[in-house]
């Protein structure tokens, strides 16, 4: 971690060494305050050079710099270093390794935005199997944000986007669209009154093939939805105003992949203690509370919300109001990696009742006793769609990728690893004991 933010660090030195001569003079510190319209005088300099300008050579090479950053004080140099970080979008959130004598930048000179960070995880690891779940809202627009997520234009409604990867993006894409045409003339020779009109007239669906996956925008624009958008969401967000901000990131991770789950004796709660992690992160602006306790009075109207001020003031103050007592908030819990599990287990007493768990394989052959999952692989069925689809995406895909749901204003992004689903996909609808017998 040292590493990574001494390299970052020598990335904004280079751009304060305008001429590339290896070192940063006075002037060069001007210039770059001119350009980031910072107030720097000749007096500030320097001092500024009299702290980091340890050999007394009137210029600051990179060794000092960084000597400067691991222990020395300066507050105009540390907020020209923070803010060159966040142009060059180097800038992590509040866990940051880019926190200096235990005191996030960000919070030190971007203190618009509230920041709060909650981590617990067990053991030191790279997840095989992870969700990991971000939402934003910009009242300014999240249109460039979506671009660069999805490599789409956002829609004026709701705008569904799935990104999967695989090994023959162009194979893969071709064999979905051709699902897709034939289950659409299945509904037309049907005569369906249901869903064949919806996808006709509510729906606009985009394949498109690229480096290392295939993408699938849909794109929904039907009457209610448009209505709830223009007559209930949009006029909110109008009063909320375009500088409110909400960020919020989740993360959760498992050491383990499925690959390991299905194995024949695997038991579940020693898969998962074998290592884990669940993250929280966000980021709002500081006056958020206040400005949706007022949004929510405005449209109750003035009567009902002067009632609601006189009768349950103190109330309403105390569930609107206490978020913004925290400025902000970190806490992270870490456990060490677990040795042997079974050891854990005997020593929390726990023993037996792991033993007496069922094993993954288990618990799917009890599902498929309750569930009749075999029906759909009735090419008769009206769910044989569906398995279609799973056999292409077990055979031409591979286990990761992303779930955009997107809105004016907002966006929610699902990233995911699954490595593995098609083993329990072939344990579902058998296919690994008939796999079994032909070999047989």
């Amino acid at each position: 971690m040292i590493n990574q933010t001494k390299t970052q660090l020598f990335e904004v030195f280079k751009k304060f060494d305008k001429d590339g001569n290896g070192y940063v003079e006075s002037n060069e510190l001007i210039e770059i305050s001119r350009q980031m319209n910072e107030e720097i005088t000749q007096e500030d300099v320097d001092r500024l050079m009299k702290v980091v300008d340890t050999n007394g050579d009137a210029k600051i090479s990179f060794e000092e710099f960084w000597d400067w950053w691991q222990f020395g004080k300066n507050d105009k140099l540390e907020k020209l270093v923070f803010m060159k970080l966040k142009l060059m979008n180097m800038l992590k959130s509040i866990n940051s390794e880019f926190t200096r004598f235990g005191v996030s930048l960000e919070q030190k000179y971007d203190p618009k935005l509230d920041r709060h960070y909650w981590a617990i995880n067990y053991g030191d690891f790279q997840s095989h199997f992870k969700f990991d779940i971000k939402f934003r809202y910009k009242g300014s627009g999240v249109q460039e944000d979506i671009q660069q997520e999805v490599g789409f234009q956002q829609s004026q409604s709701l705008q569904i986007v799935f990104i999967f990867r695989s090994m023959k993006p162009p194979l893969a894409r071709e064999k979905l669209e051709q699902l897709w045409n034939e289950y659409k003339q299945k509904l037309k020779e049907k005569q369906d009154q249901i869903l064949l009109p919806i996808i006709e007239n509510s729906l606009n669906i985009q394949f498109q093939d690229r480096k290392d996956s295939v993408a699938i925008a849909i794109n929904v624009s039907h009457p209610l939805i448009d209505m709830t958008f223009q007559s209930g969401y949009l006029p909110y967000c109008e009063k909320l105003g375009q500088d409110v901000e909400i960020f919020a990131k989740y993360l959760f991770g498992i050491k383990n992949g499925i690959t390991k789950l299905m194995r024949k004796d695997q038991i579940f709660i020693k898969f998962l203690l074998e290592g884990f992690i669940m993250e929280f992160k966000s980021d709002f602006n500081s006056d958020l509370s206040k400005k949706l306790a007022g949004v929510i009075l405005a449209s109750l109207g003035q009567q009902f919300a002067q009632k609601i001020a006189q009768q349950k003031g103190r109330k309403f103050q105390k569930e609107f109001l206490w978020p913004m007592l925290f400025k902000s908030s970190k806490f992270h819990l870490q456990f060490k990696n677990m040795e042997d599990v079974n050891q854990f287990l005997k020593a929390m007493g726990l023993e037996e009742l792991a033993e007496d768990q069922p094993t993954a394989r288990q618990l799917i052959d009890e599902i498929k006793a309750d569930y009749q999952f075999q029906s759909i692989k009735n090419p008769q069925s009206d769910f044989h769609f569906i398995y279609r689809l799973f056999l292409i995406l077990a055979e031409h895909f591979i286990a990761q990728g992303t779930i955009n749901i997107n809105i004016p204003f907002a966006y929610l992004n699902i990233a995911f690893n699954l490595e593995g689903l098609k083993e329990v996909f072939d344990a579902v609808f058998d296919h690994d004991k008939q796999k079994q017998q032909k070999a047989n």
